[in-house]
């Protein structure tokens, strides 16, 4: 790393702001000649090569699009989560459907957005304009600070001396002792501790960045924006979308006096990453590379149970659990109106890269268990997708509970079903679009946890009556006798033999809570083939970002992509 310029009387640092035009400032105030200490400003680089942050599903603000009314806010406290709760689980299905409409709906870009005071390399009306009020506060905030802080900031105490208490921050000092034998160091932090329990969490001992390599790194100013979009339509929409902000961020800084400008780094959480990927395939030219965390990339079997039973919710003391069911949809009657006509959602049903068979159909008599049935067998959109309880009694979606509101026969003038289908050709166009095509410059992880953030890799129909051999084909295409909106249903093979069904309820796989193993494995299948992809435990799906091991892995892609990027330019 360059040494950074030191002043021993400054004490007072002042924080970094910029002008209507994106141009650099300090702002301070006149003091005596007496008063002795004096302010510390830490310029940036001229050159900027923005990160910019793509969340997941559910986690940017949407409203509606006339009334400018909140669609969806998610709470950002424990107290706000309540009242939110509350709030969703009086709502009618119909307010909903109204809500998630994903023609009718925009980013709200003007979500709750607090700068810490000793915060110093943006402001709030900063931070603002960088879209960070556009994503949901509690599950991103902190990612976005913490960016900010590794790659602009990079020392404890910028700007002071070492005898002042100034030193790297571990997770840039690390960089530099990965795969190192030698012993502890004596002095704090030790950085080769640091890198010898990365190595162990990421389960891979990737290259040390060298002395010339930490050098680039300080040539470079890392302004950290966020990009949300409306996860309710197309993830080929929102990528297209990427793409015209990536264009507006060069722009801003290459109109600049102060900054230049030509590319962007891409950090994803979630379905944020077929955003990105989408964005990619259409046009990489102005994208240095991208982060991918706990990508969905074969998509999860959980979408297909939560159109039958709702959100998932693991037993009676499952507080947290049961006011997100509440928040996101408590049953079917509250979910299907509100995601089967959005594409967005529908994008994250198990793809052709997911391993077949993941729906099951099972029989369990005496401790024993017999799978009579599994799909898909081929084709998942053909063989499970389309077919809706009209057809049998497993089918995805009722039909009767998508149109609650009767919006879609009075103003589209088509039938709910046709809705429906016409979204997920939308969602099925999409897989094979994107399929497996990655950035030529691709990092990742996911989450291969298998104690304490188990996942449904696969969703089966439990029943404990006896199925023969010879009944087999008449169930698989029987409808039901009768049905709830909670994964049951009753399914008369005859006058006298009644088959009581249930969706199970327990998680069969690793990986974060959410995304199952196989599908966050997937991520190293992409083609080209990712640079490097870190597999870990520890965390849950939401607040994988919050884990120290995963935002170690990010800054370590980030600082292996910055040195793919030009030579600094001199100033203007």
């Amino acid at each position: 790393m360059a040494k950074q310029a030191v002043d021993s009387k400054a004490v007072r640092r002042l924080p970094l702001q910029f002008d209507d035009k994106g141009e650099p400032m300090f702002s301070s105030v006149k003091s005596p000649e007496d008063f002795k200490p004096t302010a510390l400003i830490i310029r940036p680089p001229h050159t900027a090569i923005p990160v910019i942050f793509v969340p997941g599903i559910m986690g940017t603000n949407i409203r509606m699009a006339e009334e400018k009314k909140d669609a969806w806010a998610p709470p950002n406290s424990a107290l706000s989560g309540l009242g939110q709760a509350l709030k969703r689980s009086v709502q009618k299905p119909e307010q909903r459907q109204v809500q998630f409409d994903p023609n009718n709906t925009e980013v709200n870009p003007d979500g709750p957005c607090s700068i810490p005071s000793n915060f110093f390399m943006l402001t709030e009306k900063e931070a603002k304009k960088r879209g960070w009020g556009a994503l949901h506060a509690d599950s991103y905030h902190e990612t976005l600070q913490q960016l900010e802080i590794s790659l602009n900031e990079q020392y404890s105490k910028p700007g002071r001396s070492e005898e002042d208490g100034n030193h790297l921050l571990e997770e840039i000092g690390l960089l530099t002792q990965l795969g190192t034998t030698e012993g502890t160091a004596k002095s704090k932090p030790d950085y080769k501790k640091a890198a010898a329990k990365a190595a162990a969490a990421w389960d891979k001992t990737p290259p040390a960045l060298s002395a010339a390599e930490m050098d680039k790194l300080d040539d470079y100013y890392y302004p950290v924006w966020a990009c949300g979009y409306n996860w309710l339509q197309s993830n080929k929409e929102s990528g297209e979308q990427l793409l015209k902000r990536i264009d507006e961020i060069i722009q801003f800084y290459d109109d600049s006096q102060y900054f230049d400008c030509s590319k962007v780094i891409l950090v994803t959480h979630s379905m944020g990453g077929f955003v990105a990927r989408s964005a990619a395939q259409q046009d990489s030219s102005k994208i240095l590379g991208i982060v991918h965390g706990v990508q969905p990339v074969a998509g999860a079997p959980v979408v297909y149970r939560r159109f039958r039973a709702g959100t998932e919710v693991d037993g009676f003391f499952d507080i947290a659990g049961a006011a997100a069911a509440a928040i996101i949809g408590w049953n079917a009657a509250d979910i299907t109106p509100a995601l089967s006509c959005a594409p967005g959602p529908l994008e994250l049903l198990p793809n052709t890269a997911y391993p077949k068979g993941w729906l099951k159909i099972i029989q369990k008599t005496g401790g024993e268990e017999r799978i009579i049935k599994q799909l898909p067998e081929s084709d998942p959109y053909e063989e499970i997708y389309s077919k809706t309880t009209d057809d049998c009694w497993w089918g995805m979606v009722d039909p009767s509970l998508i149109d609650p509101a009767g919006v879609i026969q009075s103003a589209k003038n088509k039938s709910p079903l046709k809705a429906y289908k016409d979204a997920l050709i939308i969602a099925a166009n999409f897989h094979d679009a994107v399929g497996l095509s990655a950035h030529p410059k691709t990092y990742g992880y996911y989450g291969v946890d298998d104690h304490k953030f188990l996942t449904f890799g696969s969703v089966s129909w439990d029943t404990k009556n006896k199925v023969t051999t010879e009944n087999e084909p008449t169930l698989f295409t029987a409808k039901d006798q009768w049905r709830n909106t909670t994964g049951k249903a009753d399914v008369a093979l005859d006058a006298e033999n009644i088959l009581h069904f249930k969706l199970r309820n327990d998680r069969d796989q690793g990986g974060d809570g959410t995304v199952p193993l196989v599908s966050g494995a997937v991520l190293e299948k992409l083609l080209p083939a990712p640079q490097m992809v870190f597999k870990m435990h520890g965390f849950n799906h939401q607040n994988s970002y919050k884990n120290l091991f995963a935002m170690q892995s990010t800054i370590y892609s980030i600082a292996k992509l910055i040195q793919l990027a030009e030579p600094v330019k001199p100033c203007k």
